[in-house]
């Protein structure tokens, strides 16, 4: 048993108490034609307003982003102790813990290594804002700043190996 399917034809009187009135019906071809003509005016608008938002965001100043610049200089206080307790691990926890200290120590450039052990973490948190202001991702930032520890570790393994 197959059934058709049969389409009613639209009204074109509607019966009320008071008599007949005229159905005002748009076809299903009218209503998608007239969907589509306002669709690019709304398109241009939204582009123009995410363009406005952008521009609104770009010209604020944004505080919140110096978080881990602001984590950084907190924990540089806890620094000396965290780098007494990397020298007595071993070295390889140092070069990868303090790498900018040790290297500032180095005997090629000869300065301070205090104001270096203070100056890491400040340092580490200052990569990480600027790496989190370009990606937007805080996995990518801690990735870029353990990137710059492995480096400076290399280097300083490169300085050993040679004897300078």
């Amino acid at each position: 048993m197959s059934q058709i399917a049969v389409t009613m034809p639209e009204a074109k009187y509607r019966s009320t108490k008071k008599g007949a009135q005229a159905v005002l019906t748009i076809r299903t071809s009218e209503f998608a034609a007239e969907l589509q003509s306002l669709r690019p005016a709304n398109e241009k608008a939204e582009i123009e307003n995410k363009g406005e938002k952008k521009a609104a965001q770009k010209t604020g100043f944004n505080v919140a982003g110096f978080w881990p610049f602001v984590v950084g200089l907190f924990l540089a206080g806890f620094a000396p102790e965290w780098h007494t307790m990397a020298a007595q691990a071993g070295i390889w926890v140092m070069r990868l813990s303090f790498p900018l200290s040790l290297l500032n120590s180095h005997s090629g450039i000869g300065t301070s290594s205090q104001m270096a052990i203070y100056a890491q973490l400040a340092i580490d948190g200052l990569l990480a804002m600027l790496a989190l202001a370009r990606t937007k991702s805080r996995k990518s930032a801690i990735v870029q700043v353990f990137l710059v520890h492995a480096v400076c570790a290399l280097v300083l393994l490169l300085l050993t190996l040679t004897g300078s």
